[in-house]
């Protein structure tokens, strides 16, 4: 009977209107209770931003250090208020445009509360300082040189690691002046080794004293260094010994087999990329006409190589030595002067009678040569009016022999007129 009468009681409509309204009754009682009851909320390790640092520093200063690093708040304000007020959304600032002078000070600082919070529903109640102790120091900016240094060496014997290529080749450090004036360099060392090819790459660097010690970790907080990294080169490059040739010009009964060069040195030690070495099997000095030597002769030339090659071995100078054996000269007195090309509506006057000259060959053709057979021919297309000292060349005619003028340029004397001169 009892069961029976609940279950009509708790099925009927109005139960359950009482028991809605009975329900809201207390989560409102709740909310009022908890939500919107007002109690202390601490906010700890809260930033410090400084304002008008640009201006601090337009006056040539720079806080150097400062403490607290943090500030820790507390406000009375409910839990909505609560939940925004976080060390991410709040934050302090200390104003630095008052700032005159060097040595230590303590400035007040304002909060910064985030967007949307009404101040009036929140009220300050501690902080865990009132003023920030800062340390001013005068600003100090100048330029260092950098200095690279790899020592990590290559991967084959025949490679070889140049002098690196780094750019810029100053910084400029700032920060204070007790500090900055101890900085002397931007030291880069290279954290590789054994290095197979060209390496490019940007390296950080550490700031070091004139007796290259690094400048200890706690003076650096407040210096800054531009730019903050160096962009560096280290140029890989092949090293290869390369033989030295002169060109030969042969004349007057030379050959391959009767004239000997010998070059010291016979080798210069180079390096350039692979690539570019690797078609190179020899460099030319220059060319050595063997008719200008009547005998075994030193001759210098200098040692010129390609713009991508670099001279390891450092010499400049090479000598050949051109040894002639087998063969003999022979001297001759000739008046068979003649000449070519004599120039229009001049008339010419040979000055020179008779020239001696040196004739080359093997013994048994030199018996062939007389003074008959020798020709001496000045070109005369080139010049006017006038007496001239003109070179010649020498030919030997009808002997069938190798055979020719060696030594010094042949020259004759010519004079050119005018008829009516």
């Amino acid at each position: 009977m009892f069961r029976r009468a609940l279950d009509k009681i708790f099925s009927s409509r109005v139960f359950y209107i009482v028991f809605s309204v009975l329900v809201s009754i207390a989560l409102w009682m709740y909310v009022e209770l908890t939500e919107n009851r007002e109690e202390e909320h601490r906010v700890v390790d809260i930033p410090i931003v400084f304002h008008n640092e640009d201006v601090l520093r337009d006056k040539g200063f720079l806080i150097s250090s400062y403490d607290p690093q943090t500030v820790n708040l507390s406000f009375e304000c409910t839990r909505a208020v609560a939940s925004q007020l976080t060390n991410r959304t709040l934050s302090v600032t200390v104003d630095l445009a008052g700032i005159t002078s060097t040595g230590n000070t303590w400035l007040t600082y304002t909060i910064n509360f985030p967007s949307g919070v009404d101040r009036n529903a929140l009220t300050p109640v501690s902080r865990s300082v009132e003023r920030i102790a800062l340390t001013v120091d005068r600003l100090l900016s100048r330029d260092v040189p950098v200095w690279v240094n790899y020592r990590g060496g290559t991967a084959a014997d025949n490679l070889i690691a140049e002098p690196a290529e780094y750019e810029p080749r100053t910084i400029t450090v700032s920060g204070p002046e007790e500090v900055v004036s101890k900085i002397y360099q931007a030291f880069v060392l290279i954290p590789r080794e054994n290095l197979e090819a060209t390496l490019t790459a940007d390296f950080e660097f550490e700031l070091q004293d004139e007796l290259g010690e690094k400048i200890e970790e706690h003076l650096l907080p407040g210096v800054t260094a531009s730019p903050e990294t160096i962009n560096v080169t280290i140029p890989i490059k092949e090293v290869k010994e390369i033989p030295l040739t002169v060109d030969r010009i042969h004349g007057a009964g030379s050959s391959d087999q009767n004239i000997t060069v010998t070059i010291d040195p016979p080798v210069v030690t180079v390096s350039g990329d692979p690539s570019a070495l690797r078609n190179i099997n020899s460099i030319t000095l220059g060319t050595v006409d063997m008719t200008r030597f009547s005998r075994t002769t030193t001759v210098p030339f200098t040692i010129i190589l390609p713009d991508y090659l670099r001279n390891l071995s450092g010499e400049t100078e090479a000598f050949a030595l051109v040894e002639i054996t087998g063969l003999e000269i022979s001297y001759f007195s000739t008046s068979n002067l003649q000449w070519i090309n004599a120039p229009s509506g001049l008339s010419v006057d040979m000055r020179t009678q008779t020239l001696d000259v040196r004739i080359r060959g093997t013994p048994e053709d030199l018996l062939l040569v007389s003074r008959e057979n020798i020709r001496v021919v000045a070109d005369l297309s080139d010049y006017s009016t006038g007496i001239s000292v003109i070179p010649a060349r020498v030919f030997v005619d009808g002997v069938d022999a190798d055979v020719g003028a060696v030594g010094v340029e042949y020259r004759v004397t010519v004079r050119l007129y005018r008829d009516n001169d």
